[in-house]
């Protein structure tokens, strides 16, 4: 009888073991390290980043931007939505920089100049008369070079730069006729909140005037400055040709447009999340830039002339001599990333 019984011990522990053994982890969700389940990754939910960018829904860059956002959702398979803030419901650019790093937004899309403040090597963007042709600035932004100008920055600054959008070159616009520096002499001209707009514009022999984007068009208007400068798309969809009378055609910078998220929100998110997310960021959206600007820019010329411009072609020739040596003598910490893209033909 005893030998019967205590088989029979034997034979529950054996069972008990057995039901412990199928309440598996595996079969019940992840668990954290506290034992607490989390679920799969099909039941999570889908992370929302907050996008800003300044411009207006009709501008280019503010469509790109919704089709970038379509495409987040779909590659990554609903797991990463994008929010999008436009027409600097957020902030100004310099704010919406800065936002990255305390939460109030995720991705900022802007003038990847607005990165200098953050970043010596991010001076190199708006350099003037860099770039020797549009194919010269693709080769650069789209190749090696861009990269390594990307790690360097996000190196400086904790800023990781996704992708680089065609934005097409820099004209100016002024209430004066200028076909040679000697014609700036003391125009109060706004240019964007970076050294190396500053410093230019002042051995032009003009008075830059740094300016958030969102006043411009009232600043010209009430004669607060007398000119600006910016690409083609952004001078017809801002309406400037109401408020300036001559659009110049210096194509002086070639500044792309930078797609920028925090090293840390990045790190946040999953493998499968960053490839999503970088694979938007250089799809279609950037695609619809190119293609905008590439095929837009005649007509868009035609129309500011139409609306009233008058088209002038200025001695490019003495503008650039006016410029010699200026990453020398003004910005040598970026010489060797100039010296990297000048070569990049």
């Amino acid at each position: 009888m005893k030998k019967w019984m205590k088989s029979a011990a034997v034979l529950s522990l054996a069972l008990s073991l057995l039901v412990g053994c199928s309440s598996s982890p595996s079969s019940s969700g992840n668990q954290n390290e506290n034992g607490n389940n989390q679920g799969t990754a099909a039941e999570a939910e889908p992370v929302t980043l907050k996008l800003g960018h300044v411009w207006s829904s009709s501008e280019i860059h503010a469509q790109a931007v919704e089709k970038f956002a379509a495409e987040v959702e779909k590659v990554s398979n609903g797991t990463l939505k994008v929010e999008v803030f436009a027409d600097g419901t957020l902030g100004k650019d310099k704010d919406l920089l800065e936002g990255l790093k305390v939460g109030t937004a995720d991705i900022w899309v802007g003038g990847a100049g607005v990165l200098s403040g953050s970043s010596d090597t991010a001076k190199i963007f708006t350099v003037p008369f860099m770039f020797d042709s549009q194919e010269h600035f693709n080769k650069v932004y789209d190749g090696e070079v861009g990269q390594q100008i990307s790690d360097r920055i996000q190196k400086e600054s904790g800023y990781k730069v996704l992708s680089y959008w065609e934005r097409g070159a820099r004209w100016l616009t002024v209430n004066k006729e200028v076909k040679t520096p000697e014609d700036l002499a003391g125009l109060k001209i706004r240019v964007p909140e970076s050294p190396v707009f500053v410093k230019s514009f002042e051995r032009l022999g003009a008075a830059p005037t740094p300016m958030a984007f969102g006043e411009v068009f009232t600043s010209l208007q009430q004669g607060v400055i007398d000119g600006q400068e910016n690409p083609l798309s952004l001078i017809y969809t801002s309406k400037f040709n109401e408020v300036v009378k001559y659009l110049v055609k210096t194509e002086h910078v070639r500044e792309p447009i930078s797609m920028v998220i925090s090293e840390t929100k990045f790190n946040s998110l999953t493998p499968e999340q960053q490839q999503a997310l970088t694979a938007a960021a250089n799809g279609e959206g950037k695609k619809y830039a190119l293609d905008q600007v590439t095929t837009g820019d005649n007509d868009f010329l035609k129309k500011l002339q139409e609306g009233g411009m008058t088209l002038v072609e200025p001695d490019l020739a003495a503008f650039q001599a006016k410029l010699d040596g200026f990453v020398d003598a003004e910005f040598p910490e970026v010489k060797e990333v100039y010296e990297m893209v000048r070569a990049a033909k």
